[in-house]
């Protein structure tokens, strides 16, 4: 068997340049994402306390709040944000799908008290059921490259942001609600406005953590998409003569 040569890309100045440039820009670019998602968390932050003024005591971020209609805001746009992936972006349909689909099971959960007033018992399960079909066997069968885009996906920064939001609403915002820890904390003085308040407050915050990390993950995409077509252009522009052939043992 003919052994392949081995291709060396002479060193280039003016490459070790580009590369410095382009982390300077990648340090602006943080540094605007810092200052953007900021005030986001600060807007968030506002409307809650605005939110809680002007509610009534003894219903304060009940379901029917706005601080629900909030939460499932945050969860639709993320939704949005992931489906413009799958439309756009067919290399990564399959994890984005599977994320998309959890979103939607979120959205559909917070709509809980609503389906089972307005339709039946256990409406949102229902819909939850029927929805898990297609995701589930889309990525049976392009497991290989769900687990490809799983590879990328971790070492993201957009997936530290997005367990971070899992983590913070559907874990720690439930058990830091839990009646029995405010019923020990305040003891004679329990208020549950006080417990439905932190609770929501906690899993507001991690929604908007969630649609944060969903807007990451599309512009890091993109960002990738970018530099493979970069490579492959050139690549196939690239003159023969700029590269060394070195035959294998010499």
């Amino acid at each position: 068997m003919i052994s392949q040569p081995d291709i060396h890309i002479p060193y280039n100045s003016k490459n070790q340049f580009k590369s410095e440039t382009l982390s300077s820009s990648g340090l602006i670019t943080m540094f605007i994402k810092f200052i953007i998602y900021g005030i986001a968390i600060v807007g968030v932050a506002q409307f809650l306390m605005w939110q809680v003024t002007r509610e009534q005591q003894g219903m304060k971020f009940s379901e029917a709040s706005a601080v629900e209609a909030l939460q499932s805001i945050l969860l639709l746009f993320s939704g949005i944000i992931l489906t413009y992936g799958i439309v756009i972006y067919k290399n990564w349909r399959p994890l984005l799908l599977l994320i998309a689909e959890f979103l939607f099971i979120s959205l559909v959960r917070e709509q809980d008290a609503y389906l089972d007033l307005h339709y039946f018992d256990g409406a949102w399960q229902t819909i939850v059921i029927l929805s898990l079909p297609f995701p589930i066997y889309f990525a049976i069968i392009r497991r290989k490259k769900l687990m490809d885009n799983l590879k990328v996906y971790t070492s993201l920064f957009a997936f530290g942001i997005m367990i971070s939001g899992v983590l913070t609403t559907y874990i720690f915002s439930r058990l830091y609600g839990r009646k029995i820890f405010w019923m020990a904390a305040m003891e004679n003085g329990y208020m549950r406005d006080v417990k439905n308040i932190s609770e929501e407050s906690l899993e507001t915050y991690g929604y908007l953590l969630i649609f944060i990390a969903s807007i990451e993950l599309i512009f890091l995409i993109k960002r990738l998409d970018v530099r493979s077509k970069n490579a492959i252009k050139v690549a196939s522009n690239a003159d023969a003569s700029t590269f060394k052939i070195v035959q294998p043992g010499s």
